[in-house]
């Protein structure tokens, strides 16, 4: 399923590219969930609840921050996200291109051109690096395997650490389902203690007792289970030299 969300301030406008989004996406039997945003602050709640969204379709003239400035915002933030800016204004062809925007339509907005653009937008968000879509208590949240350094078991809950540091996601999978996700998703991921899952592109060293991962954590290695885990760490990284 893809989500799509779309950002104008215009009720008429909402409306109207809705309805076209939905047909289009009839048309290539694809199943679809739409959010409707009136700005960019509505955009980033919905954005911090889920962060599981595929396609944005943003107008750029709203009040507050404006479409420009929300597309920069979700880049500096490392996301991919494929946008498509829809726009009464022309001045700002040349900073959608800055942001690595899909397209950048004018309205009225004419309903092939939007097709293509949507066709596109699929198919790059299709090719994008392998992700992971957490279940969390208050929404859901796609995280690309490299943004994992680590996953952590603890009593009552599994955390999610990203490789950019912070807290840990509170994740609503256990520890083994996740271990199985994330190796048919791909990467490189090593279970070192029954609480903890690495990342191994994320550990700058490994001793007997412990990995030391980039963040700065230093994560037990189970007993017994020593060379298992070091052989791993050198299987990865001659595989990464064999590329």
């Amino acid at each position: 399923m893809l989500h799509l969300v779309i950002c104008d301030d215009e009720p008429s406008q909402l409306a109207l590219l809705e309805a076209y989004v939905r047909q289009w996406a009839g048309e290539k039997k694809t199943d679809i969930k739409i959010s409707q945003c009136r700005n960019a602050q509505q955009f980033l709640f919905l954005w911090e609840e889920e962060r599981a969204v595929d396609i944005a379709l943003l107008d750029i003239d709203m009040p507050g921050m404006n479409g420009i400035c929300l597309a920069h915002k979700l880049r500096s933030e490392g996301e991919r996200l494929p946008i498509i800016f829809v726009t009464g204004l022309t001045d700002y062809v040349l900073e959608g291109y800055d942001v690595e925007a899909v397209s950048y339509l004018l309205k009225p907005v004419r309903k092939d051109k939007l097709f293509a653009c949507l066709d596109k937008a699929a198919d790059r968000r299709r090719k994008e690096e392998p992700s992971l879509l957490l279940e969390m208590p208050g929404g859901t949240a796609r995280l690309r395997l490299k943004e994992i350094c680590y996953v952590e078991s603890t009593a009552h809950d599994t955390l999610v650490y990203r490789a950019c540091g912070g807290e840990g996601l509170r994740c609503r999978t256990g520890i083994r389902q996740l271990e199985e996700s994330l190796c048919v998703a791909g990467g490189s991921f090593f279970k070192i203690h029954r609480s903890y899952l690495v990342n191994l592109s994320c550990a700058s060293r490994i001793t007997r007792k412990e990995v030391l991962m980039d963040t700065g954590q230093a994560l037990p290695i189970a007993r017994g289970r020593w060379e298992a885990v070091n052989q791993a760490y050198l299987d990865y990284y001659r595989g990464k030299r064999g590329e």
